[in-house]
């Protein structure tokens, strides 16, 4: 077994669980900005200094989510130094397709009703939108850490109970993703977003149908993944 639950390398506040994994050598934690203020505000630090990096600053909108009040959990993997290396946060679920910062991302582009019929039509099954994903470029192993984020999307799905997990971003990044049971949308043009640089593209995860999107040992790992950071027999929580 690759990933197992080891000492806590730093703080876990009540309301926070956590998960080492060994692949990328950090340990995982799962929270609330309301549960962990502190670890809440180191994220989003280190995501807006990667945003920066890239020259994307500006898609992180950091003023409007700083607060916290709109996401519903957050990731955030931690390394042997205490630092925060890579993460990401899941907002919703959504009452409205005008909540996902997709259809601001698709503004002025063909597809942009296509984009909100879409999330539209998933709403009463419950969405929740995974954004402020990152991956620092100091990270030990970047690409274990891409392939850990991919893997939040039933954990979240469980936590939050909705059944339809979404994310934007550029294409080379879902394309990492596509191993964590997340499926491109492909009848969906790419926008333009954050600027002409960028094809960014939609991605769904499927409660339903993820365990078939993933190879057999992904999903045992997911699985495992889940209920440890959850705290639910998945068998029950189905």
């Amino acid at each position: 077994m690759s990933t197992t639950l080891l000492a806590p390398t730093r703080l876990i506040t009540q309301g926070s669980t956590r998960l080492a994994d060994r692949d990328s050598g950090t340990v995982l934690v799962m929270s609330s900005p309301a549960a962990d203020r502190g670890l809440w505000d180191e994220y989003l630090e280190c995501a807006a200094r990667s945003y920066e990096r890239h020259g994307v600053g500006v898609a992180l909108d950091i003023d409007r989510v700083v607060d916290g009040a709109d996401t519903a959990v957050f990731y955030a993997a931690v390394d042997r130094a205490g630092q925060v290396v890579a993460g990401v946060r899941g907002q919703g679920p959504y009452l409205t397709a005008d909540q996902s910062h997709a259809l601001v991302e698709w503004e002025g582009n063909a597809a942009r009703p296509d984009v909100a019929e879409l999330i539209h039509g998933r709403l009463p099954d419950g969405v929740v939108e995974m954004k402020t994903a990152f991956v620092s470029a100091d990270a030990e192993h970047p690409g274990a850490l891409s392939a850990l984020l991919s893997r939040t999307a039933l954990p979240t799905m469980v936590f939050t109970g909705a059944r339809y997990v979404m994310a934007t971003a550029a294409d080379h990044v879902l394309r990492r993703w596509e191993s964590g049971g997340g499926r491109v949308a492909e009848d969906i043009a790419p926008a333009a977003y954050p600027d002409e640089r960028y094809r960014t593209r939609m991605m769904w995860w499927d409660r339903f149908s993820i365990m078939d999107d993933v190879t057999e040992d992904v999903w045992a790992r997911i699985t495992r993944e889940t209920e440890v950071l959850t705290g639910r027999d998945l068998i029950l929580a189905a």
